[in-house]
């Protein structure tokens, strides 16, 4: 019998890079994706598409009443404009806007709460390396107290929560990605919702940076 696997899928590279990996490592894997206030839908339409093609079952989760109480952030509030970033930039302060409060600890309770309701062990996350500086929840310090703690609440040590890029940067999943075939023209990464990626967010600027450092085609449309 295979193992059972939850991995938070966001529609992004990341995310997608890292259920083609598990799928592929034979695991019987289940996707969970949160609508959580974002400005857009795009990434949902993708982490649908995503696991769809994978033939994988995938639950979303609405939580999108969080929008009221956590504001601040350019993801999720109206009144705070998505930041442009020059591409020559190193947009660490500018990436700070973005920071949505506590959100992979929300995201993740809550995957381990589905875990343990279907027999999983293993809840998976595409933190990765490139994002330590910024967002606190992506270090693997934050994980390992993380799943010492969910270990205890559900009294179950054999509990694991695993960010398999969290030493990596993006063009290396990028280069991994290619190599199992993930759909990336159906990945959306854009921080803004519109028809194409816009080319100058934060999140499009890394996009862009990742396939250029991995030498791998970019199939993505830009508006700039």
């Amino acid at each position: 019998m295979k193992k059972k696997a939850v991995v938070i899928a966001s529609g992004g590279i990341d995310s997608s890079t890292l259920l083609f990996k598990t799928v592929k490592e034979n695991y019987e894997t289940h996707a969970i994706t949160f609508i959580y206030g974002q400005k857009h839908k795009r990434e949902i339409d993708s982490a649908k598409k995503v696991s769809k093609s994978l033939k994988i079952p995938h639950k979303i989760v609405d939580l999108s009443s969080l929008k009221e109480i956590l504001s601040g952030s350019a993801l999720t509030d109206s009144r705070i404009d998505i930041p442009e970033v020059p591409a020559e930039a190193t947009h660490y302060e500018t990436l700070k806007t973005t920071i949505v409060p506590n959100r992979n600890s929300i995201f993740l309770s809550i995957a381990i709460g589905y875990a343990v309701s279907i027999g999983a062990d293993l809840v998976l996350f595409g933190a990765h390396h490139s994002d330590r500086g910024v967002y606190p929840d992506c270090r693997r310090e934050f994980i390992e107290a993380f799943q010492h703690s969910e270990q205890l609440a559900n009294d179950n040590l054999e509990l694991k929560i695993e960010a398999p890029f969290v030493n990596i940067d993006k063009s290396r999943i990028v280069k991994l990605g290619s190599e199992l075939g993930v759909p990336y023209q159906e990945t959306w990464s854009c921080y803004r919702g519109e028809e194409l990626h816009c080319g100058i967010c934060s999140s499009c600027r890394e996009r862009k940076r990742a396939f250029t450092e991995a030498g791998i085609y970019d199939p993505t449309n830009y508006k700039q």
